[in-house]
C-alpha cells in the first residue's frame, strides 16, 4: 500500500495516531477532550493540503477505515552556508505506524516518499529526531547520527499576574 497525501478528512485519524505516538514515548495523551487535541486539529488543518513547504502522507484510511501510518516533512530555514547555500533543510516528524500495522514497511515507504519530495524541491539536507522504535527505519533509509548533538531547553512560563485590585 503506497502513501498518499493526507486530506482534511484524515485529521481525526492524524490526531489519533499522534496520541498513539505520544503514548509509545511514555507521554500520557490524556482524554479524548484534552485541550491539545483541539489545537492539533487546527494545526493539521492548516498544514494538510496544498502548502508548498509541508507534506503530510498517510497509508490506509479508506472511507470508514483507520489510518495505518502517517508522517510529515516540512521546510526549515537556516543561515546560508557553503554546503547549503539557500539555508533550507527538510525536517521529518510525526512518523508513526499504528501498532497493529507495524512491520509491514509502511513507515519506510512514508520516509522514502517524504525524502523524495524534499529532493524534488532541491532540499538535500534532511533532519529528524528518532525514537528508539523508529531509529532502525531511519538508519535503513540512510540516516546517520547528526553532526552536532541535539540539545533542548524547556522554560517554565511565568505565573499569571494577580488581578488588579478594585478601587
Amino acid at each position: 500500500m503506497q502513501p498518499r497525501p493526507a486530506v482534511p478528512a484524515d485529521v481525526p485519524e492524524l490526531i489519533r495516531l499522534r496520541a498513539a505516538a505520544l503514548d509509545s514515548l511514555g507521554v500520557d495523551p490524556g482524554p479524548a477532550d484534552a485541550a491539545w487535541r483541539q489545537v492539533a486539529r487546527t494545526w493539521f488543518l492548516e498544514r494538510v493540503g496544498d502548502r508548498p513547504d509541508v507534506r503530510c502522507l498517510v497509508v490506509g484510511g479508506a472511507p470508514g477505515e483507520p489510518l495505518l501510518a502517517t508522517g510529515m516533512a516540512w521546510v526549515t530555514y537556516h543561515l546560508p552556508g557553503p554546503l547549503w547555500t539557500d539555508g533550507r533543510r527538510g525536517y521529518l516528524d510525526g512518523i508513526v505506524t499504528d501498532a497493529p500495522a507495524r512491520g509491514r514497511g509502511h513507515g519506510r515507504r512514508i520516509v522514502d516518499a517524504l525524502v523524495a519530495w524534499l529532493d524534488d524541491i532541491d532540499i538535500h539536507y534532511v533532519q529528524l529526531h528518532a525514537s528508539p522504535d523508529g531509529e532502525p527505519v531511519y538508519r535503513a533509509a540512510g540516516f546517520t547520527a547528526g553532526r552536532y548533538p541535539g540539545m533542548d531547553l524547556v522554560t517554565t512560563p511565568a505565573p499569571p499576574a494577580p488581578p488588579a485590585a478594585a478601587g
